[in-house]
């Protein structure tokens, strides 16, 4: 499958602090060159590199890419979804990281990669974000949006929330914890995750409501439809209480406050390539579905780890 997009310039993001970044912008460079392609980078990129014609302002940057390159891990990622808002500017994730996730194509296939870019050899994913709104005695403190997540944590020095979630007027619940974590299905394998939430296929129209160490058993994750409305009441909170937006965003919080989220439409495109599969990348990232035995040496997935042994 392909994708009607002319590729004519290649924006590209990424973080300077990642020892593999100079190599990996001059295989960028050096690949569109060769194809006639223009190339933008960031300032802090064009600086780094010691190519200052070609770095733009971020608002231009994405405003003239046909395509965005995060060079980077996930925050690298999330921080130039975040650059590029509701653009629709298709964002390809190339993972200098880690781990990784969101990025899932290794430094190692950056050419590969961006040679089908350049052909149209791939798809747009569309992706939902979270969005919160904050009110503090009627008035809107705060807006913020997370393509991971939104998420109330208690922050430093610890103390337990004392928080109540409320659906169309009915309360779900009041109960002491150290957070809430507000997903959506491409969050569901980060932080939601860890705090015992489901993992979804992104593709799943759902909001994730994930708490933190609550201190009742009878507090459970929920999968929301993607056209509801929760809030959150704060009916007590520490002095370090937080919201944070794809943990890269933070606004204090006090005491009282009301909290709503809501998913956005799914305007965020990650460009994705046809032979990409969800649930391998679940098995070679986190190990999902994969008996001890069968891992290497390095704990990762190895030969005949897919579940078809003969002995499984």
């Amino acid at each position: 499958m392909s994708i009607d997009i002319a590729v004519r310039q290649l924006g590209l993001c990424g973080n300077p602090y990642k020892h593999e970044i100079r190599p990996a912008i001059a295989t960028v460079l050096d690949l569109c060159v060769r194809r006639r392609i223009a190339v933008a980078l960031s300032r802090e990129l064009a600086d780094l590199c010691g190519r200052g014609d070609l770095g733009r302002e971020d608002a231009e940057l994405v405003a003239t890419s046909d395509v965005m390159v995060a060079l980077g891990g996930d925050g690298t990622m999330l921080a130039t979804a975040r650059l590029i808002g509701d653009s629709g500017t298709p964002l390809l994730g190339i993972n200098l990281g880690s781990l990784g996730y969101l990025t899932d194509i290794p430094v190692s296939g950056l050419a590969t990669a961006i040679a089908r870019v350049l052909d149209g050899d791939f798809v747009l994913a569309g992706r939902s974000r979270v969005h919160c709104t904050i009110w503090r005695r009627g008035e809107t403190i705060a807006e913020v949006a997370g393509l991971n997540d939104v998420v109330v944590n208690m922050g430093a020095p610890p103390r337990a929330l004392d928080l109540e979630l409320r659906l169309g007027g009915t309360s779900l619940g009041r109960f002491l914890g150290d957070g809430v974590i507000f997903a959506t299905a491409t969050g569901s394998t980060a932080y939601s995750l860890s705090a015992g939430g489901a993992i979804c296929q992104p593709e799943v129209p759902g909001l994730l409501v994930t708490p933190i160490c609550p201190h009742s058993l009878g507090v459970r994750p929920l999968i929301l439809g993607d056209d509801v409305d929760i809030e959150m009441v704060l009916h007590a909170v520490g002095d370090g209480a937080t919201l944070t937006a794809d943990g890269q965003v933070a606004t204090p919080l006090a005491r009282h406050d009301r909290l709503a989220c809501h998913l956005t439409p799914p305007r965020v495109r990650l460009v994705k390539f046809p032979d990409s599969d969800f649930f391998e990348v679940l098995r070679h990232k986190l190990n999902w579905g994969v008996a001890p035995r069968l891992r290497d040496s390095s704990g990762r997935c190895g030969p005949g780890c897919t579940g078809d042994s003969e002995d499984s």
